[in-house]
Order: structure tokens, then sequence, then C-alpha cells
């Protein structure tokens, strides 16, 4: 008899959250019955799935959800997961009708809402955090006094790199309890192509925000054009900062080297991946202290053997073999990155090529998705026995 698996969201599936469908999807040809409980059903033609039940969260101006802000604002609404309890009851019931072995929560919000439904349900708890919610969030006293409850409850706390391990149990996730699944690709989905000198044409790939460290990509490449490199850079994605980043291109007269390309569809950013030379992301804390995880399209550029030049960011360390770490230069220093331009630029044949296989084979050793679903698998397998041996004693 397969596992059942109730998967707790806010949206499913937005473009910039591909690892829960593919995660969902994967699981699913392992044999995992999924059911996905969402507040949002988002891109259900370019991600079809059909366990999904939509439970709206009340409207900002809803009756309840304005009183719960006003208590909150005089401190007198309590605990953040009684208060969501009241505030979204739909998912309870929701939950409740697919009768899972399993709650899995993805991100910390998502997971304090679903602490007292796994109580009153009794259910096995396991949470995902991803990055944001284990950096930025917890700046809150709030939050963290929020995340003690899913300490308290929550069998299995997952992340995705040490590094954020090491995060959580700052924050009082107790040690035993996390385990790191990589986010991961079905690899069969990026070709690998080697790579060839000389490299010109780089891609960066990511929402235009502060984390993301596209300012300094831009001036990175500016450095190295103005030492007389000729240089393209390709930026995928949109977000707050794309205003200003256009007027810094426009200012500096960098519009022939530097284009911000938008949101564009998956399967034109595949084609761009294999059209580049080489990858750029300059990911870096951001004023707010967001932070990445492990960013998954590092996985995907050095799928399709892209060399990636980026920063000792979070768990960017753990997701680059360590023969390329030279490659690699401390977050925020644009000076630092221009060099590791220049010194990609600056590799033979030969050495891209060795360069490319490298990032290729960690991919395929610790970042596949069978291999990370199957680790999934294995982590609600081990809740479902735990439960049942402590209801048998």
């Amino acid at each position: 008899m397969s596992i059942r698996v109730a998967h707790l969201c806010k949206d499913f599936s937005k473009r910039s959250e591909t690892f829960i469908y593919d995660y969902v999807t994967e699981l699913e040809r392992q044999g995992v019955d999924n059911h996905v409980v969402a507040n949002e059903r988002v891109n259900p033609d370019e991600r079809p799935f059909e366990n999904v039940t939509v439970v709206p969260w009340p409207a900002l101006w809803n009756p309840r959800r304005m009183g719960h802000r006003l208590l909150d604002e005089l401190g007198l609404d309590g605990a953040l997961d009684s208060s969501w309890r009241e505030l979204w009851p739909g998912a309870e019931e929701a939950i409740e009708r697919v009768a899972p072995d399993v709650l899995h929560a993805h991100f910390g919000r998502p997971g304090v809402k679903a602490v007292p439904i796994a109580r009153q349900l009794d259910l096995p708890l396991v949470v995902t955090f991803y990055g944001y919610d284990i950096s930025k969030l917890p700046r809150e006293r709030r939050w963290r006094e929020a995340y003690e409850s899913i300490w308290r409850t929550a069998q299995t706390v997952v992340v995705l790199s040490e590094e954020m391990k090491e995060a959580a149990v700052r924050l009082g996730a107790p040690p035993d309890a996390v385990r790191v699944v990589h986010l991961a690709r079905d690899l069969d989905d990026f070709p690998y192509r080697p790579p060839s000198a000389p490299v010109s044409e780089f891609i960066s790939v990511g929402r235009l925000t502060g984390k993301k460290g596209h300012f300094d990509a831009i001036r990175a490449v500016q450095k190295r054009i103005e030492a007389g490199d000729d240089l393209q850079l390709y930026i995928v994605g949109d977000g707050p900062q794309r205003d200003d980043l256009e007027q810094y291109i426009q200012a500096h007269n960098l519009q022939s080297s530097v284009e911000l390309l938008g949101s564009i569809p998956n399967a034109e950013v595949a084609r761009r991946l294999q059209k580049a030379d080489a990858f750029l992301l300059c990911s870096k804390t951001a004023a707010s202290g967001d932070r990445e995880g492990t960013p998954t399209v590092l996985i995907e550029a050095q799928a399709v053997g892209l060399p990636c030049v980026s920063t000792t960011h979070a768990g960017i360390p753990e997701m680059i073999p360590e023969s390329n770490h030279s490659l690699l230069a401390p977050e925020g220093e644009v000076d630092a990155i221009a060099e590791r331009l220049r010194r990609l630029r600056a590799c033979s044949d030969e050495e891209l090529r060795g360069v490319s296989a490298a990032g290729r084979e960690i991919i395929e050793t610790s970042f596949s998705l069978s291999s990370e679903a199957g680790a999934l698998r294995k982590i609600y397998e081990r809740a479902v026995h735990d439960r049942e041996h402590a209801t048998a004693s």
C-alpha cells in the first residue's frame, strides 16, 4: 500500500517554485500518492496535476482577518499557529478529506499553519525550508516564536544544504530532526553540451531582487568591458529592481552589452542556456536579510555544461565542485567577481571542458530529481513507521 502525502503550500505551482511541482510529480512516479492543498492554483496548463484542492486564504478585508491583524498590532493576538487555525479553517477540513499518512508543508509560513492541523488530525508533520523563510522571516520575533511550534511538532525538518541546517539548528530546530534534501531537476530535460573557448556570452537567471545580485553582475561585466573584453550578459527574470537596472544600463551606455529579457517560458530559458557560453549568478544577502537557499538555476546551468561564476553565498559552495571553487567570489565584491570572469575567459578549451565535466558530475551525483525525491520518500516512510510504533506502544 502506497503512502499518501498531503502537501501544503501557498500557490501551486508558481514558475519560480518549479521544485515543489518536480518533487510531487517524481514522488508520484515512485509510487507515493500525493495530494496538494494550496491557497491558489496557478499555471495548471504548464504544470498539470489532478489532485489539487484550492482553499483560498481570506481576503485582505475579511472581518476575521482584519480583527486578527488589529490584535496582532496591539500584541494581543497570541501565537501565530493558533490564530491561523481560526483564520484558515478550510485547510484542515480539506486535509482531513484527503486522509493522508503524512502532512508535508513547503516553506516556513505554511509550516506554521500546518502545526495545529497536524496536531488536530494526529498526523506526522514534515516541513521544508527553502531560503528566505530561514533567513529573513526569523529576524522578526513573532516568527522566531512561531517556529518554536514547528521544532516541537515536526517529525522532520528538511533543508537544502548543510549551511541551512546550521541556521535551522541555531534557531532551535532539534539537530537530529533536520535532514538535507537538495533541490533537484530531471536531468533528461537538460542535455549536456561541452563548452568551448572563448567565453563571451554569459547568462544569468533569477528574479530582479536584491539577493540575486544583478547589480553586482552588471558592474563586474562592465569592469571587464572597460578592460577591453568583448562580453554579452543576458539576464532572465523580472521583479522590483527592473526599472533601476534599466536605468543603470542606460546611464552607463551598456545597452549593446547587457540585456534584460524579462520573464520568459521555461522552454525559452532552456534554449538560452544551451546557447550561452557560461553562467553568472552573484547572489548575496539582501538588505532585508533575505538569502538564497540553493539556487535551482545553478543545477540547470551545470547540467547543460555551462561553467559557472558565482559567489560563496549561502549553500552555493555546496553546489559547485571543489575543483571549480576558484570561480566563486565573496558575495558583494564586484572586483573579485570581475576577476573570476577574467579567470574563466583565460581558460583553454581543455580547461573549460574540465570545469564543465566536474559541474555536470556533481549534479548527477547529488542533485538528480530521482535520488532527492527518493530521499523524501524515505523520510515519509520513516515518519509513518515511527508514528505506528508510537501508537502501538
